[in-house]
């Protein structure tokens, strides 16, 4: 399950690797610095909307702020590392990285693309989400609420859908 301590404590180390203040975080974020000082004491999480925009501007893989994340892959990645070895990265991290996205209100969120959600997607709300090209293979969506979700070419193979709307 994501945790709200540990994402702010990688937002903060992020942050502050990329010379950034709270201030200039938020300014790119559109929010306020006082929610960016909110998420980094782990009083408040943003939402998955946000944490996208956030590895965008901090230079970080959307699976930076899963727990199970291995920080030795995605260390500070410098402007002198080649293409080809932040795509190795990348494929480690996702393959490393296992998301808990259950217990959660999901709105308008993106999650095109994400993998390793097995068996971790249970007793949420999800309205007007994307999973285009995603990896559901295996998952078990449980006592789940989705309404206007677009699954496009995700895989769902083997995917057991109990008790949802």
């Amino acid at each position: 399950m994501l945790q709200s301590k540990s994402i702010g404590e990688k937002i903060t180390k992020a942050r502050k690797q990329k010379g950034l203040s709270q201030s200039d975080l938020a300014q790119q974020v559109a929010i306020s610095s006082q929610a960016v000082g909110k998420w980094e004491r782990g009083e408040s999480m943003p939402n998955i909307s946000v944490l996208n925009q956030l590895a965008e501007i901090l230079g970080v893989d959307l699976n930076y702020f899963s727990d199970s994340f291995q920080s030795a892959v995605h260390e500070r990645i410098s402007h002198e590392i080649t293409d080809t070895l932040k795509t190795h990265q990348q494929t480690q991290a996702t393959k490393e990285s296992n998301w808990d996205f259950s217990e959660g209100n999901w709105m308008n969120a993106d999650f095109s693309g994400v993998t390793n959600l097995t068996e971790k997607f249970n007793y949420s709300n999800v309205h007007r989400c994307l999973f285009i090209d995603s990896d559901l293979s295996g998952l078990q969506l449980k006592n789940n609420h989705f309404d206007r979700c677009d699954f496009s070419d995700a895989n769902l193979s083997n995917a057991r859908i109990e008790r949802s709307n």
